[in-house]
């Protein structure tokens, strides 16, 4: 009768190669599939956060970022310790505690193309054991497990369902293939921005065929932020782009500028592109985590500059893309001639390559006065560009 009841409760189980199938197929996933970032929180998830602690929507971005983050890490602790359920508690429990950490870093490193920075590593290492911990906890009880691994699961495919749709993809691609046979010819510095710029929206004002601007301008806008800005904005979008053409995009990025720079091209671009896939908050949050990842130790350091250039780029996404008004306005516009502090503010004195401990000392962080001083300040600069100003 023992036996039988024995036989009865394992018939219920998975084979024993099911749990390590599950690990390697969702290391792949991790390794390959954006995390979700401040792009990615769902509004819902925000909204719940922003409910529930009463914090400011920046900070819920933030913080339901982090837990969707954290969901899929400690995921790779749950199915290596059901992979190993079979050994005793003893064994189990070090191999894994061990084990877990490792795999999870190494899955950001890949994911990210960089060693995971001083937080990222911090967030990895212990969601990964948290993960590991509740799976050994729960490693008998089949029925707590799947309703974990659910729930985990879901959470985490919710934060990654950033995408484009398949017109807007072939059209920036269309987009982009053609300013890519152009390159060449450019101009070095600021007046490359300006002439690619004004190619792009030529493009798709020619695209236009007298009706709605917005998608037009939005493959545009995307093709731009995969050019001069990023060629990981693809990825975000779930789209492919030609590995073949990397080195030139690169090679038009090191010579193309704004403001005589060229990571402030890039942090425009970005930000505008993001913007197109997201919203207006969601892509400057991204910004602000760049620059809080830029001034933790081993980073260039908190920059107002690149903020600055990461806010340009975003309103000039919304006051091309807002309504079908404003989507004209943009083109005509840029038809006429580009003029840079039509589209970039002056940053005269505004500080950057701000260290961790300074800028909780001197600045009081990103909550701080003076940060929020120099956020005014860079608002109201942006205010006086006349291109980034949309139409009610």
């Amino acid at each position: 009768m023992r036996y039988e009841t024995a036989s009865r409760a394992d018939s219920g189980k998975p084979p024993f190669w099911f749990w390590p199938a599950l690990l390697f197929l969702w290391c792949l996933f991790i390794c390959f599939v954006p995390d979700p970032r401040p792009l990615g929180a769902p509004q819902g998830a925000v909204d719940a956060i922003h409910s529930i602690l009463n914090v400011s929507i920046p900070s819920s971005r933030a913080i339901s970022t982090i837990i969707l983050r954290a969901c899929g890490l400690a995921l790779i602790g749950v199915f290596l310790s059901l992979s190993i359920k079979d050994l005793p508690l003893k064994v189990a429990a070090p191999v894994v505690l061990v084990l877990t950490p490792i795999v999870a870093v190494l899955c950001q490193w890949i994911n990210y193309g960089h060693f995971p920075v001083s937080i990222q590593l911090q967030l990895g290492i212990t969601s990964a054991i948290v993960g590991a911990l509740t799976g050994i906890a729960l490693r008998r009880n089949w029925i707590a497990v799947g309703v974990l691994v659910t729930m985990l699961v879901s959470l985490y495919l919710w934060g990654t369902s950033t995408g484009i749709s398949n017109d807007l993809a072939d059209d920036a691609r269309k987009t982009g293939e053609y300013l890519l046979d152009i390159a060449q010819t450019l101009p070095n510095g600021d007046e490359g921005f300006a002439n690619l710029l004004e190619l792009a929206f030529q493009f798709a004002h020619d695209n236009s065929h007298g009706t709605d601007a917005i998608h037009p301008n939005k493959a545009a806008i995307l093709a731009l932020g995969v050019i001069l800005g990023e060629e990981r904005v693809a990825k975000v979008a779930k789209r492919p782009i030609s590995i073949d053409r990397i080195d030139e995009l690169k090679a038009i990025r090191n010579r193309v500028t704004l403001n005589g720079r060229n990571d402030l091209a890039r942090h425009f671009w970005v930000s505008a592109a993001l913007a197109v896939l997201s919203d207006e908050n969601r892509s400057m949050a991204v910004g602000i985590g760049k620059e809080m990842m830029d001034a933790t130790d081993g980073g260039s350091g908190f920059s107002f500059v690149d903020l600055t250039a990461d806010r340009a780029g975003t309103r000039m996404a919304i006051a091309s893309t807002k309504n079908k008004s404003n989507a004209r306005n943009m083109q005509d516009r840029i038809a006429n001639g580009v003029s840079i502090a039509d589209f970039f503010p002056s940053v005269d004195g505004l500080p950057e390559g701000i260290k961790g401990k300074d800028f909780q000392s001197q600045y009081g962080g990103l909550g701080g006065k003076e940060t929020q001083r120099l956020a005014k300040e860079i608002e109201s600069r942006i205010e006086n560009c006349r291109a980034l100003q949309t139409i009610p």
